[in-house]
């Protein structure tokens, strides 16, 4: 009886892994950058096209920008082109 029900534990567990805690099916989109030559594709998974966004929209930042400090204009065109990803 342990057994059994540790199996169906598992198969629900599994069944349910690729579904966000939101309970809606994760999908996966992908965002493409491009900035002074230099390109950027990023793929996230989520729930919806909104969360997956603002999740590249966030790492597309902060690779532009790199661990130093940019200047104001710089800084305006990451956040330009970060916020507008071609397909």
């Amino acid at each position: 009886m342990k057994t059994l029900l540790t199996i169906a534990l598992l198969a629900f567990s599994c069944t349910s892994f690729a579904w966000t805690s939101k309970g809606m099916p994760s999908k996966e989109y992908t965002f493409k950058y491009k900035l002074a030559g230099q390109s950027l594709e990023i793929k996230r998974s989520a729930a919806s096209y909104e969360d997956a966004y603002e999740q590249a929209a966030q790492q597309c930042f902060n690779y532009f920008k790199g661990s130093s400090r940019v200047s104001e204009e710089r800084g305006l065109d990451i956040i330009d082109v970060c916020a507008n990803p071609r397909s």
